[in-house]
């Protein structure tokens, strides 16, 4: 502050500088709390992505490594640990499957592609709190409801030697998305779940992936899984690896997220 200013202006300036570091301060502090709310992966390096030697030739992408090619009709897999929406701020395991088109796989609706997020009510402005989803017509909510509902339990993430109620493990995988031909003879499907304790917390070395085939039955009224309404997909091994080495890390910061949500749910 030069000295050739009178004292009366220098005070003024004290204080104008003053109150701009509390506006500063102001700004600044809540948004590094809010930072700091909710811990982070570096979520570019959690993918992993294989396919198969006819993928590589088509898309121009560098051949296989030996041993890393899916099969069984499973021409590309991506798995990649990614954040939830706003309104659930958590990580999820999410799974990318390329397949061929003439597979007989029941999707989550008639047409040719479909999203579940747009289906659920917290998407839309007028629904984004369980409050204002009350106040919608019975109706709409019911039907709703059955929208999101067809995107679940029509895919499994299982053991090799998974048989209901005698041996192995298995969880639910919901659609997020799906393209019935996103190119010529290949279809697209986003699943998704929480980090599975299927594969993180077991010692099962052989994975698989299955996709309801079209058929009649509807699992939404339905616990028990039969083997013989499913497509199955085994996972391969490198990105099994990746799936227990991530889900883990994910799972970990899952429960520091709910830790500092119940620490600012108490303030």
């Amino acid at each position: 502050m030069s000295p050739d200013l009178p004292m009366s202006k220098r005070i003024s300036v004290k204080i104008i500088l003053s109150v701009m570091t509390l506006m500063l301060l102001f700004w600044v502090l809540p948004a590094c709390a809010e930072t700091q709310a909710y811990p982070e992966l570096p979520l570019e390096e959690m993918r992993i992505a294989v396919y198969t030697k006819t993928f590589a030739e088509r898309f121009g992408l560098p051949a296989p490594e030996p041993g890393t090619e899916p099969s069984g009709g499973l021409q590309a897999i991506e798995f990649a640990i990614e954040k939830g929406p706003k309104w659930t701020p958590y990580y999820y395991c999410s799974f990318y499957l390329y397949v061929d088109s003439s597979l007989p796989i029941k999707y989550p609706e008639e047409g040719v592609a479909g999203g579940k997020y747009m289906l659920i009510s917290a998407t839309h402005f007028f629904g984004r709190t369980h409050e204002l989803w009350m106040k919608w017509p019975l109706q709409d909510r019911r039907y709703s409801s059955r929208l999101d509902g067809k995107y679940n339990r029509k895919a499994r993430l299982a053991t090799k030697n998974y048989v209901s109620g005698k041996r192995g493990a298995i969880t639910d995988l919901r659609y997020r998305g799906f393209h019935k031909e996103i190119l010529p003879g290949l279809s697209y499907a986003k699943l998704g779940c929480p980090p599975p304790w299927v594969i993180i917390d077991g010692h099962n070395k052989v994975v698989d992936i299955w996709v309801q085939q079209q058929g009649n039955t509807d699992y939404r009224s339905r616990i028990n899984s039969d083997p013989g309404d499913f497509i199955k997909f085994s996972i391969p091994n490198v990105v099994l690896q990746k799936i227990r080495e991530w889900g883990r890390q994910a799972k970990d910061m899952n429960k520091q997220i709910d830790a500092r949500t119940r620490e600012n749910g108490n303030q």
